[in-house]
């Protein structure tokens, strides 16, 4: 991924979709079950720093618990002080991050990273899970995931392209709105067109672009897109 504004010059391969599942538990876990970072979070151990990030992973992991709504809602809005939209964006619509990506220095929501808000101090317990759903729901082996249930909560995006800069293939996730775009890009592109893409800011929130740029003399072309 490109830093915001910097501009990349790729090449699209192929687009394809991708269905995305969620699980989540038939028997919801009480909140002696959870583990350290979700009860700090419920603590309010970190204080004010890092609300939305803390309201984020607290709405995913109480949706993949099987909570309803109304007690999700009671214990989330008594623990953290953000607008409601958040819970609503997160409950039962997002995965809970692993422990690999609350481990990570975060730039601020919605990067999930809690490392510098130190939430994250494992326990005896922590070792054997991959993340605060696993632990809770004492997901161990695949047997374990019977115990609840898949549901379909978006078609994704992923867009197979050649970035020129680094002279490799790599993936960009895209929305539908972000694939349509790149397509209808892709139709009327020139002999001298050059496909670039960037990442910018819009309303707080990191948002891919894909535009057109002409390229002075001939332009560089897999050998998939000369046939």
């Amino acid at each position: 991924m490109p830093a915001v504004g910097k501009e990349l010059p790729i090449s699209l391969l192929e687009i394809q979709p991708r269905e995305e599942l969620l699980w989540t538990s038939m028997d919801p876990a009480l909140p002696a079950a959870f583990p350290p970072c979700i009860k700090n979070i419920i603590g309010k151990t970190a204080g004010e720093k890092g609300r939305h990030r803390k309201a984020a992973i607290l709405a995913s992991f109480l949706g993949q618990l099987g909570w309803c709504n109304a007690e999700a809602k009671l214990l989330w809005s008594n623990a953290v002080a953000v607008e409601e939209r958040i819970f609503t964006e997160w409950f039962g619509m997002m995965h809970c991050p692993k422990c690999k990506t609350l481990q990570r220095q975060s730039r601020g929501y919605p990067d999930l990273g809690i490392l510098d808000l130190r939430l994250c101090q494992p326990d005896e317990k922590c070792r054997e899970f991959v993340g605060p759903v696993e632990y809770a729901a004492v997901l161990v082996t695949e047997k374990d995931w019977s115990r609840g249930s898949q549901k379909h909560i978006r078609t994704i995006y992923k867009a197979r392209v050649f970035d020129w800069t680094a002279g490799k293939v790599g993936e960009i996730e895209l929305s539908l709105a972000e694939k349509d775009e790149l397509e209808s890009l892709q139709k009327v592109q020139k002999e001298n067109d050059m496909l670039v893409y960037t990442r910018e800011k819009v309303r707080g929130k990191l948002r891919s672009r894909f535009f057109l740029k002409e390229t002075v003399g001939p332009r560089r072309q897999l050998l998939s897109e000369l046939l």
